[in-house]
């Protein structure tokens, strides 16, 4: 005769973690508003040579450093070297924040069908611009938990 405890199988028991499922939440919808951000109000530039700048999509931000993808091309490499990158990161079309990368890692990547080269950054922080850079990061942070998608509805609330 085989003697039961009346315990439930441990592996049957499942705990959900609420905190857990909010951040994974609240990070998907900072990397949604984050694209929607860079790709509709931002223009992304990175200077090459001494007069030439190049589009770039930013993909995401952290106050250390950045991610961005540009157009694979096999006969035109780019970036080309281990430098410090310059990009502008326009706010209006004549104003913008300066900021300094260096390329820690990069990947080709297919998006939308496209094939694209994505490259990790550092941002270097001694640029007299970097407060500003960590400012923004904070309030697009910030934002993305805060915003709201508008459905053209209309609703006033009284407090």
């Amino acid at each position: 005769m085989s003697q039961s405890s009346g315990s439930v199988n441990d592996s049957t028991k499942q705990v959900v973690d609420f905190s857990e499922a909010r951040a994974q939440k609240l990070d998907e919808k900072r990397r949604k508003t984050e694209r929607i951000f860079f790709k509709h109000l931002m223009g992304v530039y990175c200077v090459t040579g001494s007069t030439q700048m190049r589009p770039i999509e930013l993909i995401e931000v952290s106050e250390e450093g950045c991610s961005f993808q540009v157009p694979f091309d096999a006969k035109n490499p780019w970036p080309s070297d281990d430098g410090e990158i310059p990009l502008r990161l326009y706010f209006s079309q004549d104003t913008y924040i300066l900021v300094h990368v260096r390329i820690k890692n990069a990947g080709a990547c297919i998006d939308n069908g496209s094939r694209y080269m994505r490259y990790g950054c550092v941002v270097n922080d001694a640029m007299s611009s970097y407060p500003a850079y960590q400012q923004f990061v904070r309030f697009l942070k910030t934002y993305s938990e805060h915003a709201h998608k508008d459905k053209g509805d209309v609703s006033i609330f009284y407090l």
